[in-house]
């Protein structure tokens, strides 16, 4: 069972879909956040790590390998824990050490690797390659996408968007939630999907990068929903994870990227936008305390 009461399998958590109020002020439109910070491990992830392990049992194995910047490997990690199942965790070098210490509590095999995540990635593909072991990684992975799907089926049922925000890296999470969303409603409506990047970004690690694994996927879900690629940058991720913050949503950087995203939209009245909230801060406090901290000197401004 899972936090919320229910099977670890399948992953229809219904996870709560909340009114951003300040976000629908600023930009006149009604604003909502997808909280998947209420998952077992606090992460969007989670949905993928569910759906792994039961094709993962399905397919004969009792291992598995994966690489991440943090987030991935702990959701996989304390799945694998759970279902009894090997994990190995490539991670980068340069992986904060909150984030080591949590993957490290489910007893994984961690295979630390120098430089960041892509070449955790290729250390991951040689060792796949040389064992028998199920390969869980974003971009070789369908299962993670079916996962995702989920989350992008419960917001069309509740509440048939125009416009959907993921944050994204690897693609994983927005392709996924474009299935889902785009197999769900009905009507030939089709909103428009947006990723929220951050390539250089300093602050939500878990989207650094824009590694893009999942193309052409990514392209194909631009091109098929009239969406777009927006980056943001720091300052605007943080003044976004402020202001989820003070509506008592307590997220990590990377999360609020959906939410940071809103100010480059051209967004109107009749629009319905929900951002998915992808990770929660709980687990990361010093990056909490770096978002926050200064704030009685700058202000915080609604993302």
């Amino acid at each position: 069972m899972n936090n919320m009461g229910r099977p670890l399998y399948p992953p229809e958590w219904n996870t709560p879909l909340v009114r951003l109020e300040a976000s629908s002020k600023v930009y006149g439109c009604d604003v909502y956040g997808k909280l998947e910070i209420v998952n077992p491990t606090g992460v969007h992830k989670d949905r993928e790590s569910s759906v792994v392990m039961e094709d993962l049992k399905s397919k004969g194995y009792r291992s598995l390998a994966c690489a991440s910047s943090g987030n991935a490997a702990i959701s996989i990690s304390a799945f694998a824990y759970a279902m009894n199942v090997e994990a190995h965790i490539f991670l980068g070098a340069e992986t904060p050490k909150e984030k080591v210490s949590l993957v490290e509590a489910f007893h994984p095999k961690i295979h630390l690797v120098r430089g960041e995540y892509l070449e955790a990635v290729e250390a991951l593909m040689e060792f796949v390659e040389s064992k028998q072991v199920y390969n869980a990684n974003a971009g070789y992975c369908e299962a993670k996408l079916v996962g995702n799907a989920y989350i992008g089926a419960e917001i069309a049922r509740s509440l048939r968007p125009t416009v959907v925000v993921c944050p994204t890296n690897n693609g994983t999470h927005f392709v996924g939630v474009a299935r889902g969303v785009l197999k769900t409603m009905r009507g030939g409506v089709k909103p428009r999907m947006v990723a929220a990047t951050a390539p250089e970004t300093q602050i939500a690690h878990s989207i650094k990068g824009f590694y893009r694994l999942e193309e052409p996927k990514i392209t194909e879900v631009i091109d098929e929903t009239d969406g777009r690629v927006v980056e943001v940058e720091d300052n605007e991720i943080i003044d976004a994870t402020r202001t989820l913050i003070k509506q008592g949503i307590i997220v990590e950087p990377a999360a609020a990227a959906s939410v940071a995203a809103l100010k480059q939209l051209e967004l109107n009245k009749n629009d319905v936008v929900c951002c998915t909230i992808t990770g929660s801060g709980l687990k990361y406090p010093s990056l909490i305390k770096e978002a926050l901290s200064g704030e009685h000197k700058r202000g915080a401004s609604p993302g």
